[in-house]
């Protein structure tokens, strides 16, 4: 069987992404023909791709694209650019009758070879629908083209007149590209194209079954919008494995070695105890020193807003997790996870979590200041004895270590 064609657009400043989501493909599977579409990425970069790529049959590209009739149109968000516009010209590049087009913003847990067998229908398209944005529309993250269609209908020139006439008003080429389908193209399972970008807002918007919606690890995980996970801001699912992925050397890839059956916490390790804390206010009480004292208790701080710099700057240590803007799904992963509760945040309280931890059976330590404990089922310390706390939090992992199996 012969090379796989798939093709990316990309710019300077993505091409660490797009290596990611190189290594993700061809950790699953070789003999890829890979496009890239781009205006300026450094030849050297393809060299060397293409040194490692010869291990698995697999080859690169440079095509280069001339920008400048794409820069006139419109562009939909900050964080997409003009490179999005390439996709019209990939039939120009490539010549095989079929290629799957593939975002730099994606990962890819499985192999993709099945989407090569998949019969499109008559159409020149295979996408999946763009949820949660619509259930009309398809996402044009991932899509399977048929490219001997697409010259023989000419869509790129028809792409181009339609960008010209409605790109002040469309998504980008994602809407343009809809508008010129319409319902005439391939609807491919929800497993080839999961967007996660959207994670932090959905219960914002009431749609709570979001977050149920899809079970288990699709094939293509979507880092849509802004809220990508290379950013320090936790706002979304799967966020570790793409930085698996982002771990794993070349040499891993190519020489198959068993780590590619591992995951992210294999490879970093995972803290043997958990705490959490939920707050609307970055001051809390001692974070710091239980932060030294308890390097072994991973330390989650969930809100409902973003955090100040006094806390943001506590990073620095290593078992520091910060949630801003969590959603219901960050919110209960947490607490599946959870050893016991830090009710160290001042002033409000959120979301009545000390009755939810005492219903969950977790033991909750609190200072004189900050307790939100009405019943007196919590141990609590005066504000000045934050040694007192580490020190009964202590004897409380030691005395529940067969508990947790030594974890």
């Amino acid at each position: 069987m012969g090379k796989k064609s798939v093709v990316f657009v990309a710019e300077l400043s993505y091409m660490e992404k797009l290596e990611v989501a190189l290594k993700s493909l061809c950790a699953h599977q070789g003999q890829w023909k890979i496009y890239v579409l781009n205006e300026n990425l450094p030849t050297e970069w393809f060299t060397l791709m293409n040194r490692r790529l010869e291990a698995i049959d697999s080859e690169i590209l440079n095509c280069r694209v001339s920008a400048e009739s794409f820069k006139q149109f419109s562009l939909p968000s900050a964080h997409i650019h003009y490179a999005t516009f390439f996709r019209y010209a990939i039939p120009e590049f490539v010549q095989e009758d079929r290629v799957l087009y593939l975002d730099c913003d994606m990962i890819f847990t499985q192999d993709l070879s099945p989407l090569f067998e998949v019969d499109l229908g008559g159409f020149g398209i295979g996408a999946v629908v763009d949820r949660p944005t619509t259930t009309d529309g398809f996402n044009a993250g991932l899509m399977v083209i048929d490219t001997d269609w697409w010259r023989q209908h000419k869509v790129t020139e028809s792409l181009f007149e339609l960008t010209k006439e409605h790109h002040q008003n469309v998504y980008g080429d994602q809407g343009i590209l809809n508008l010129y389908f319409k319902d005439a193209w391939h609807q491919l399972p929800w497993t080839y194209n999961l967007q996660v970008g959207s994670d932090k807002d959905q219960y914002r918007y009431g749609d709570l079954d979001w977050y149920d919606a899809f079970q288990g690890i699709p094939a293509v995980i979507h880092y849509t919008s802004h809220n990508k996970p290379w950013t320090s801001k936790r706002f979304n699912r799967f966020r570790e494995q793409w930085w698996f992925y982002y771990a794993l050397s070349w040499e891993e890839i190519l020489l198959r070695k068993p780590i590619l059956k591992q995951t992210y916490q294999d490879l970093v390790g995972e803290f043997p105890y958990h705490a959490a804390i939920y707050t609307h206010t970055a001051d809390i009480h001692e974070l710091e020193t239980l932060l030294k004292e308890l390097p072994d208790v991973a330390i989650h701080v969930l809100a409902h807003s973003h955090f100040g710099f006094n806390l943001v700057q506590l990073e620095r240590y290593p078992n520091l997790f910060l949630y801003p803007s969590f959603d219901p799904l960050t919110s209960r992963k947490v607490l599946e996870k959870l050893d016991l509760y830090l009710d160290i945040n001042p002033y409000d309280e959120v979301d009545q979590m000390t009755q939810r931890i005492h219903q969950l059976g977790l033991p909750i330590f609190s200072f004189e200041g900050t307790n939100h404990v009405e019943n007196g089922e919590n141990q609590v310390f005066a504000d000045d004895q934050v040694q007192e706390m580490v020190a009964a939090i202590r004897d409380y992992l030691k005395r529940n270590e067969k508990k947790h199996g030594n974890k």
